[in-house]
C-alpha cells in the first residue's frame, strides 16, 4: 500500500505554531475570534518554502472550544477564510472533540493525519509534523510521522531532539 502513496506533506499544528496563543485565565489558549488571531511572522515564508519543495500543507488542530460552546463555527469559518486568503494551505482539519475518546479525532489520536494521508495519497515517512506541544509529539508518534518542535515563548521548557527556534530555520531540517 505504501507504494501507492507518493505525495509528501507538512502537517502543522495551528495554535502556537501558525498563530500566537491568547493569554486568558492565567494561561495561553487558542484564539476564539478573528480579532485575536495573529500569525507569527515566520509562517508565510516557511509555507512558501514547503510549497517549493512540493509538500502539501495541512493544518491539524484540536478546537474543543466549538463543542464546549465557547466559540462559534462562524468565528472559526472567519479564521479559516483568513488563513486561506493569506497562506497557501491545502487543507485544514479540525477535531471538535472536547476529550480524547476511543475512535475520536482529538490529538494525540492520529485520525486527522490518517484521513489526510488517504485523501492526498501521502507517504508519511517523507512527511513532517511541526507542533509546539506534547500532544503534537504524541500525535506524530502515533501516526509514525517525523516530528519537529517549534519553540515559542509559551513552550520554552519543552525539550525535543528536533527543535527549531523559528520556522525560518526549517531549511536545516527539511530537504
Amino acid at each position: 500500500m505504501k507504494s501507492n502513496y507518493k505525495s509528501k506533506a507538512i502537517f502543522l499544528d495551528r495554535d502556537g505554531v501558525i498563530n500566537h496563543l491568547v493569554y486568558r485565565d492565567n494561561d495561553f489558549y487558542s484564539p476564539r475570534c478573528l480579532k485575536d488571531f495573529q500569525l507569527y511572522s515566520d509562517v508565510k515564508k516557511s509555507i512558501e518554502f514547503f510549497k517549493k519543495k512540493h509538500f502539501y500543507v495541512i493544518i491539524i488542530s484540536n478546537q474543543p472550544d466549538i463543542s464546549r460552546g465557547e466559540m462559534s463555527i462562524e468565528e472559526l469559518d472567519q479564521i479559516d477564510a483568513f488563513l486561506n486568503k493569506n497562506l497557501d494551505i491545502d487543507e485544514i482539519k479540525y477535531s471538535f472533540d472536547s476529550q480524547v475518546v476511543n475512535s475520536g479525532s482529538k490529538k494525540p489520536s492520529p485520525k486527522m493525519v490518517f484521513d489526510a494521508q488517504k485523501k492526498w495519497k501521502i507517504d508519511l515517512s517523507k512527511s513532517y509534523f511541526i507542533g509546539d506541544s506534547l500532544v503534537d509529539i504524541e500525535c506524530a508518534k502515533n501516526a509514525n510521522v517525523p516530528f519537529i518542535l517549534i519553540k515559542r515563548k509559551h513552550n520554552q521548557d519543552l525539550i525535543y531532539p528536533n527543535s527549531i527556534e523559528s520556522l525560518n530555520n526549517i531549511k536545516t531540517l527539511i530537504s
